[in-house]
């Protein structure tokens, strides 16, 4: 059987490398980091997935915590004034489940089924060098490591990345101490503070127990902008907790006893959301694909990093089954990306719609309020973003949507003068 190698072992290089055994392929899994590094570090991420993507975790009997963890049961969204009233609010149970783990459980436990599979697990700071050895030895050689230096070998995609910069500086925190019922306890929440920024809050599985992720999404410059000076993980909550007191003073009442599960259990940071191109080149002239946030990344506002990777992963998997004896070329690898961007793009236009809103927004979103088959189709949305297509983006398509499903806008905000 073919030899694949895949260097990264995060969301979309373990579940393609998990799946791949699965298929009777020979895999090498690299990962600069030991699973205990990873399960006493700092998170890499605090994502939450959507019911595709968890179905393709379940697919390859990845759902380890199904048993442990309720999920988030139900979604929230409102709109604030500048006086921290709120002037908008959508609800609605959520008919499949989302599901948010903490990376450092999930990726250590998959690494461990990846041996139990059968799988060569190499523990290794990979340089170029190494690159090329894969490359002499193996069929194909998939580069998921998004934070490494490898993102290098792939030329940014300048038509599919627009943005010179991120739009958000972004803190987030795993913590417990939420103050609320069960049910605001499983509730995915997002408060939106028109030129401010947004409070996004849901329940996360770490320690072994249900915590809460509390992210933070700071317009640039903005009153919530304020992280910078921070000196340990805990003044930085305490900052957050503090901003929100300023801001939406009935928000501040759950929150104001948060603390973290830990002390690394917290993010700071930005990200410019990129495309790159899908082959990499070595010096040899051998090439390379990249999968997942090697060649794509989001900011984390809508939530679609780890479904992306999923996803991606999982198209790939199929593709490398359908290939057979034949070889890798470039423009296979090419052909792969093409047909994932087909789809994608809409995850990266409902992520820019939500960083900068359109002003059908509004409408959109007091349709939502008035009509829970509309909140339902952004819900679904959120899960599967093509299915906005033909409603959601444009306005004369949302005017015409609203139309249909009988919604008269009625509320209009404005943005705060000042932060």
């Amino acid at each position: 059987m073919r030899k694949i190698a895949i260097i990264g072992a995060g969301q979309a290089g373990l579940y393609l490398g998990i799946g791949l055994l699965d298929a009777g392929y020979t895999v090498t899994l690299v990962s600069d980091r030991t699973p205990e590094a990873i399960r006493y570090g700092q998170p890499m991420g605090t994502p939450i997935l959507f019911p595709n993507a968890l179905q393709l975790e379940r697919n390859l009997g990845l759902n380890f915590w199904d048993r442990e963890f309720p999920d988030s049961i139900r979604f929230r969204s409102e709109v604030s004034d500048p006086e921290g009233n709120t002037v908008l609010s959508i609800s609605s149970d959520l008919q499949l489940h989302w599901q948010a783990i903490d990376q450092r459980l999930k990726f250590p436990a998959w690494m461990q089924e990846f041996v139990r599979r059968g799988g060569e697990l190499v523990i290794q700071a990979t340089t170029t060098e190494d690159l090329e050895k894969y490359a002499q030895n193996y069929d194909l050689v998939v580069v998921t490591a998004g934070r490494s230096a490898f993102s290098t070998l792939f030329d940014r995609d300048i038509q599919k990345s627009p943005d010179r910069g991120p739009k958000r500086h972004i803190a987030a925190f795993v913590t417990t101490g939420l103050k609320g019922d069960l049910e605001d306890l499983h509730t995915a929440r997002m408060t939106v503070l028109p030129g401010v920024g947004e409070i996004i809050q849901y329940p996360f599985y770490a320690n072994g127990q249900v915590s809460t992720l509390l992210g933070l999404e700071a317009c640039i410059g903005s009153f919530l902008d304020r992280f910078s000076s921070s000196r340990s993980p805990q003044e930085l909550l305490k900052i957050g907790k503090k901003a929100i007191e300023h801001l939406k003073p009935d928000y501040y009442e759950a929150i104001a006893n948060l603390k973290l599960v830990d002390d690394r259990a917290w993010l700071l940071g930005a990200i410019t959301p990129t495309a790159r191109h899908p082959v990499g080149n070595l010096p040899s002239g051998a090439a390379v694909m990249g999968v997942g946030d090697v060649v794509l990344v989001h900011d984390p506002i809508a939530g679609q990093g780890a479904n992306n990777a999923t996803k991606m992963a999982d198209l790939v998997k199929r593709r490398i089954i359908e290939r057979g004896d034949r070889p890798f070329k470039t423009s296979w690898m090419q052909q792969v990306f093409d047909e994932f961007w087909r789809d994608v793009r809409y995850s990266r236009a409902l992520t820019d719609c939500l960083l900068t809103p359109p002003e059908h927004l509004q409408d959109l979103m007091v349709g939502m309020a008035q009509n829970p088959e509309i909140l339902a189709d952004y819900t679904q949305g959120l899960n599967h973003p093509p299915s906005l297509a033909s409603w959601f983006f444009e306005p004369e398509a949302a005017k015409n949507y609203l139309a249909r499903k009988n919604a008269i806008p009625s509320i209009h905000w404005e943005p705060p003068l000042a932060a």
